[in-house]
């Protein structure tokens, strides 16, 4: 609820009726003995206590896939879910197969993928919103841990007609 700020969004990804969603709202407001919501007309946000209570069940639901993913190291039957970043390109182009391997080696591992530019992966990492971001450019923030994944090779393309096919080499200073 507090992700979408949308009661009839909340219950039919919850797969529960939105009276259901406001009751149990209702509920945990009453056992807070404050309100989380701010209600005007058709639009609702999050109070400072809403905002608060937003911050630890994020924190609750982290813990909670930390226990999943190191439990079941132990066992060798990984499960859970990856919170998967990636910029555009890499999300298009590099991961479908990287992807498709990794989910037939861990099939019970749930991959959410969000993809965006590169500065807005860094974001989401340091906010702690995804669990492991890919992406090209050449950022450092100084609180990531940045590792190659892969080079990447770029092939210049043109058409028989053009007269510097007939190049041994083209320089990027002139003109083709």
């Amino acid at each position: 609820m507090a992700l979408r700020l949308n009661f009839t969004r909340a219950a039919e990804e919850l797969f529960i009726t939105q009276p259901a969603v406001t009751k149990h709202i209702h509920e945990i407001e009453a056992a807070y003995q404050t309100k989380l919501f701010e209600r005007n007309g058709t639009k609702i946000k999050l109070t400072a206590t809403g905002e608060l209570l937003f911050k630890h069940t994020e924190e609750l639901f982290k813990i909670y896939r930390d226990i999943d993913l190191d439990l079941s190291a132990v066992s060798e039957n990984l499960k859970g879910t990856l919170r998967l970043g990636a910029s555009t390109t890499v999300a298009q182009y590099v991961l479908p197969a990287h992807l498709a391997a990794y989910k037939q080696k861990f099939p019970e591992v749930n991959i959410e993928l969000v993809t965006h530019n590169t500065e807005q992966i860094e974001r989401l990492l340091a906010d702690n919103k995804i669990d492991l971001g890919i992406i090209e450019g050449q950022s450092r923030r100084q609180h990531l841990k940045y590792t190659a994944f892969l080079e990447d090779e770029m092939v210049l393309c043109t058409s028989m007609h053009n007269r510097s096919v007939k190049k041994r080499r083209i320089s990027l200073k002139r003109p083709a």
